[in-house]
């Protein structure tokens, strides 16, 4: 992401200087990220797991929206909740294009368009809870960071680990109190909520929380060194770490409506307001794919 041209590139259309890993490569073969370790825990070969119509599914859903995995996101702020939302939307998907250097193996259904959405659904949650400012802000940068560290596009337990780390590294100036500077035009300083709710957003509600809980009962974590956790939480934010952690998380789940008429399960949203959300998820979900 050094040169010059390619970041003005991104800026000017919305596109950015990175692509998602193909599902097949030029010669027809399947792309390694595919061939995880994780799928052949449960089937043989890749012809085996064709085979069953629910992972042929998904690999159909992968191929059309790898048609769409790098292009232009902007235009889904026409669907932003509110002003603070719009602008809040557009500020982290600037960042998502020009800032953030995330892998590219977690596949197109883990992409850019999924990102997206799930930054403007923290912010619809934001304005349903009546969030602060501040709140809705680590919301949008949890969505930012979530999915960046993806090995490939399966399960995938610990790629919230491996995201929590890329945060916490690209705040090493935010631990010493001068926020980072980045090229999108934010500044960005470390907020250990943040950190714990992508840390934990692949793990269990119970095992997350209780970990969560834990870290600022103490006020320490091993993984962030001696700081003081309740101190790195912005003024004016008011959302506890568990309960930004569940909103997040409520986020993250209302986009599993791409995975298809079964991919949400309403009756595990957590917060107050998720599930008023499912029909504007959905509507996020024909608004992303009329760019095709």
């Amino acid at each position: 992401m050094e040169d010059t041209d390619e970041l003005t590139r991104a800026q000017a259309d919305g596109r950015a200087p990175y692509a998602v890993k193909r599902l097949y490569n030029a010669d027809g073969s399947v792309g390694s990220h595919f061939l995880s370790r994780e799928l052949y825990t449960f089937v043989e070969s890749w012809e085996t797991a064709m085979r069953d119509p629910r992972f042929a599914e998904i690999i159909d859903n992968e191929l059309a929206i790898e048609r769409i995995a790098d292009e232009p996101l902007g235009h889904l702020a026409l669907q932003a909740t509110s002003e603070r939302a719009r602008a809040l939307f557009l500020a982290w998907l600037a960042f998502i294009n020009v800032d953030l250097e995330p892998w590219t193996t977690g596949g197109s259904i883990h992409f850019r368009p999924h990102w997206a959405r799930v930054l403007l659904l923290s912010q619809a949650l934001a304005d349903a809870e009546g969030l602060s400012d501040a709140d809705a802000c680590a919301l949008a940068c949890a969505a930012a960071f979530h999915d960046s560290r993806r090995d490939n596009p399966y399960l995938d337990t610990g790629h919230g680990a491996r995201a929590a780390r890329y945060y916490r590294d690209f705040c090493t100036d935010g631990a010493h109190g001068v926020p980072r500077a980045t090229r999108a035009g934010a500044a960005l300083r470390f907020d250990a909520r943040v950190y714990l709710a992508i840390r934990w957003h692949d793990r269990d509600d119970a095992e997350g929380e209780q970990a969560i809980r834990s870290a600022f009962d103490a006020d320490c974590s091993a993984e962030l060194g001696d700081r003081s956790l309740a101190a790195t939480v912005p003024a004016g934010a008011a959302t506890t770490p568990v309960d930004l952690y569940r909103l997040f998380k409520d986020a993250d789940a209302l986009d599993r409506v791409r995975l298809g008429p079964h991919g949400l399960d309403e009756r595990y949203l957590r917060s107050p307001h998720a599930g008023e959300l499912v029909p504007f998820a959905r509507d996020l979900i024909a608004r992303t794919r009329a760019r095709d």
